[in-house]
């Protein structure tokens, strides 16, 4: 787990100059810059001004962060939290300090809390808990973590059908470029989860599969929460981190990487078809996803007893699959067409 890709207290600036750079969206922009690349160069191919294309990805980037962002709040079990940090921090839960001890001034919890632990640096004397600031815009704080992909493509669709529309471009063509760019973007920001230590797994009893993350992680108050006394058990064994978890942020993004790899250097090049390309990504993502949704332990929301994401992947893969197998028979029907002509 590395939160903080860069710090500049480290090279020692600080004060009114001190910045910092998350991990998360490091990784998000490197993602959303890789996947600008290579579709810009299809993209002048297709004979779409640079300029643009540019005007065109940028808003691609700002609306899907904030449509990834707006679904997270809302549909991940988290609404009333964020909801509390702007009304009364107090009503969230509080957490203890790390030695156990009931807290009594502020200074105890934000001690622990920049020691790594995620306790929040308000301490409320009357149940001796440490409780977050109040912080009327955590919800908008993306790169703190916190996006959900379907709100994202729902966003972006709508920017991609506007800009379609006042440019006069071929519809599928430009979806064609999403089918890669994508998972090329969900590969980089899952290793962006990782950093962060959100989309944590459940707890994994493979020894050379699972991994830990720190004391102070998401992970790590999840298992002092919910497992207590198998945390306190590998404490004495002086092992002062998280249970071991599956690596579901790697999982997802190497099977990111897989699908990028199919739709970039296998489908793109040998498509019969415009939108060939994107309905192969929308086919094989959301099977993936559903996969390793089961075994994710973060707080997500549920519909019908499967998380969010299981909800929406089900009618996403069904839609995607019916216009592959539509679209594929027009091609077949038209091939078929021009062989009878000739």
């Amino acid at each position: 787990m590395f939160p903080t890709l860069f710090d500049s207290s480290w090279i020692g600036l600080d004060g009114a100059l001190h910045f910092t750079i998350p991990s998360y969206f490091a990784a998000i922009m490197i993602g959303f810059l890789g996947a600008a690349y290579l579709a810009q160069k299809d993209a002048e191919k297709m004979g779409i001004e640079r300029h643009k294309f540019v005007d065109f990805a940028i808003w691609m980037l700002i609306v899907g962060v904030l449509g990834a962002r707006f679904m997270h709040v809302i549909a991940d079990g988290l609404f009333w939290d964020y909801v509390h940090l702007i009304t009364d921090p107090f009503k969230l839960d509080g957490r203890e300090l790390a030695s156990g001890a009931a807290c009594f001034a502020n200074e105890q919890c934000l001690a622990d809390q920049q020691a790594g632990m995620d306790i929040g640096a308000v301490c409320n004397v009357a149940d001796g808990l440490c409780y977050p600031q109040r912080d009327p815009f955590r919800w908008l704080k993306f790169w703190a973590g916190g996006l959900t992909i379907y709100g994202s493509l729902i966003g972006t669709v709508a920017v991609a059908w506007y800009f379609i529309k006042k440019n006069g471009w071929d519809t599928w063509k430009i979806l064609d470029l999403g089918g890669y760019g994508i998972p090329f973007g969900l590969f980089m920001g899952r290793l962006g989860c990782l950093a962060a230590g959100c989309c944590f797994g459940d707890v994994c009893h493979i020894d050379w599969l699972g991994v830990r993350f720190p004391q102070g992680s998401l992970a790590y108050q999840h298992h002092f929460d919910n497992h207590y006394d198998a945390l306190n058990t590998q404490w004495h064994e002086g092992i002062k981190a998280s249970l071991l978890v599956y690596p579901t942020q790697l999982m997802s993004s190497l099977y990111a990487l897989c699908i990028f790899l199919v739709t970039y250097f296998w489908v793109r090049p040998n498509k019969k078809f415009d939108g060939q390309v994107f309905l192969t990504f929308a086919v094989l993502y959301p099977i993936a996803r559903f996969m390793v949704e089961f075994l994710r332990a973060d707080q997500r929301g549920t519909i019908l007893g499967l998380s969010t994401s299981q909800a929406v992947s089900i009618p996403v893969v069904l839609l995607a699959a019916f216009f592959l197998w539509k679209k594929w028979r027009e091609a077949k029907a038209a091939e078929s067409s021009g062989s009878e002509d000739l």
